[in-house]
C-alpha cells in the first residue's frame, strides 16, 4: 500500500513540477497569471495536478498560490464569490453556478459519487447486514457541513451529523457522535491508512449519486474559466487527462471491489437542472455500468444534451 502511494504521488507530482517548469519557459516572453485557491490540503491534491494539466494544455503560463493559514470550504467559497481568491473545485450546485463560472467537465469522472463507508472497526459486523436504504437509514452518517451534496443525505431520508471542520469528522465517527463517515474511492484509502487502529470499511455495500464536480471561478476572471475549459477539453482528447486518472485511481477502484458488493443508488436533487450526463462507464463495474450511466443522466431534462461548456449565465 506505502508502495502504491507513493507512486501515485510521484506521477501526481511530476504533474506539478511539470507545471512549474511551463511558467519557466513561457516567463521571459509571457506575463505569469497567478490564480490564488484556498484547497492546499492533501485531499485536493488530484484537482490541483488536474488544474496544473489544463492549464498547460491550454498554454497558461501560471504560478498557483494559497493562503498561508488553512480556511474551510464555506469561507473560501465567499472569497471565490468576492473575488478575493480566483478559483475552487467543488460538487454543483444552482447557488454555485449562480454566483460562479462553472466550468462543466466533471474533474473526478464522476467517481467521487461512488461512496464506500469509514466505520468504527467494532460496528463492521452490523454494517454487514446492510443491504438497502431502508436498512442503512437505521444508521446515521457523518457529513461536511459546507458540502455540496449534503442535501442529498436529507432528500433521501439518510439522517446525519455535520462538522464544519473535515479532521473534526473523524474524532466524531471514533467517538460515535455518529455511525459511518461516507467517502469517495478516491479518498478513502488514505484516509483509513491514517485511523487504521479505530476505523475500518463496510465491505459489502456502496452507495452511488451523479455528484459532478466542477471548477469553479470567479466572475471576474472569466479569460481564466475559457482556459481552463480549453485545456481540459485538449487533456480528454489527447489521453492525457485519463492518463493521469489512472495513475491515482485505477488501482484503488479494484481494490474497492465493487462489483461484489450491493448498490445502493441516492437521488441527488442538488444538480441543475439539465446537469450534463457524466460518463463513467470506463471506470463503473461490469454489472453496474448501464444503471450508473442512467443515474447520471438527468431524465427530466427536457432538452437534448448539449455540448459540455463553461456558464456563467445567472439564473
Amino acid at each position: 500500500m506505502h508502495n502504491f502511494r507513493c507512486a501515485v504521488s510521484l506521477v501526481i507530482n511530476v504533474v506539478i513540477a511539470t507545471s512549474l517548469i511551463t511558467v519557466s519557459l513561457h516567463s521571459r516572453s509571457d506575463p505569469v497569471l497567478t490564480i490564488k485557491h484556498y484547497q492546499d490540503h492533501s485531499r485536493y491534491k488530484f484537482g490541483l495536478a488536474v488544474l496544473g494539466l489544463v492549464l498547460n494544455r491550454s498554454g497558461v503560463a501560471y504560478q498557483l498560490t494559497a493562503p498561508d493559514s488553512g480556511i474551510n470550504e464555506g469561507r473560501g467559497e465567499r472569497l471565490v464569490i468576492l473575488g478575493n481568491l480566483d478559483l475552487e473545485f467543488m460538487s454543483t450546485t444552482p447557488e454555485r453556478e449562480k454566483y460562479m463560472i462553472a466550468v462543466k467537465i466533471p474533474i473526478y469522472s464522476g467517481l467521487l459519487g461512488a461512496r464506500l463507508l469509514l466505520v468504527n472497526k467494532s460496528d463492521k459486523k452490523a454494517f454487514s447486514h446492510v443491504r438497502n436504504i431502508e436498512e442503512l437509514r437505521s444508521f446515521v452518517g457523518g457529513h461536511g457541513l459546507h458540502w455540496g451534496d449534503l442535501p442529498v443525505y436529507a432528500a433521501n431520508h439518510l439522517p446525519v451529523q455535520t462538522s464544519a471542520t473535515y479532521d473534526t469528522l473523524f474524532k466524531m465517527l471514533k467517538g460515535r457522535r455518529f455511525n459511518y463517515f461516507h467517502r469517495g474511492i478516491s479518498e478513502i484509502w488514505g484516509e483509513l491508512s491514517q485511523h487504521e487502529a479505530d476505523l475500518t470499511i463496510a465491505d459489502n455495500v456502496f452507495l452511488f449519486y451523479p455528484h459532478p464536480v466542477y471548477f469553479f471561478v470567479t466572475k471576474s476572471k472569466p479569460e481564466l474559466a475559457k482556459q481552463i475549459e480549453k485545456g481540459f477539453k485538449i487533456a480528454l482528447t489527447d489521453g492525457s487527462y485519463k492518463q493521469l486518472f489512472d495513475s491515482e485511481y485505477k488501482d484503488l477502484i479494484q481494490k474497492a471491489q465493487l462489483g461484489s458488493r450491493k448498490l445502493i443508488v441516492l437521488k441527488n436533487p442538488v444538480n441543475p437542472p439539465c446537469t450534463p450526463p457524466i460518463d463513467t462507464h470506463w471506470w463503473a463495474p461490469e454489472k453496474f455500468k448501464v444503471q450508473l450511466s442512467q443515474t447520471s443522466r438527468d431524465t427530466n431534462c427536457s432538452r437534448p444534451d448539449t455540448e459540455t461548456n463553461t456558464s456563467s449565465d445567472q439564473q
